[in-house]
């Protein structure tokens, strides 16, 4: 399915594809989006509040705490994007989308591992194509059809 939201949005790399599906894969589970913890060890679900994490993080930290911002911004913007404007407050997509480009962009630049320099370096590159990817995972998942095929095999409830 990753492989057909890549194509949709014209995107046809597999380093992106792998890591992509991984992301999906991995933020299944809400613990994983909220990863970042603050001083107390509570959860941080404010993006603010993770971007002073990462500044304040020894650089043995920083790569990590970077490229959780931008899986983060990236999972939110394209499966939840209504999220940014639900309740009392309203985010900027805008800010979203510039905080995950840059954020990607500083953890290709603390990786030493030039394999996954690449990879953020991509991903910083096209990040607003692999939000439209993710989207169509999202619509493509919600789509009634996909949703009756899962439970005809067994695999939803």
């Amino acid at each position: 399915m990753a492989d057909r939201a890549l194509t949709q949005a014209s995107i046809p790399d597999k380093d992106l594809l792998f890591y992509l599906s991984d992301l999906l894969t991995h933020f299944m589970y809400v613990d994983n989006l909220y990863k970042l913890k603050g001083e107390n060890g509570e959860c941080l679900g404010y993006l603010a509040d993770m971007i002073n994490v990462a500044l304040e993080a020894p650089r043995s930290r920083k790569k990590e705490c970077y490229q959780q911002i931008g899986d983060h911004t990236l999972f939110i913007l394209g499966m939840f994007p209504e999220s940014l404007t639900y309740g009392r407050r309203t985010l900027s997509h805008s800010y979203y989308v510039d905080t995950g480009r840059r954020s990607y962009r500083v953890a290709s630049e603390l990786e030493p591992d030039t394999e996954s320099t690449v990879v953020f370096k991509k991903l910083a590159d096209k990040y607003e194509r692999c939000v439209l990817s993710i989207n169509w995972v999202r619509e493509y998942t919600n789509d009634p059809f996909y949703q009756y095929m899962l439970r005809q095999f067994g695999m939803t409830q």
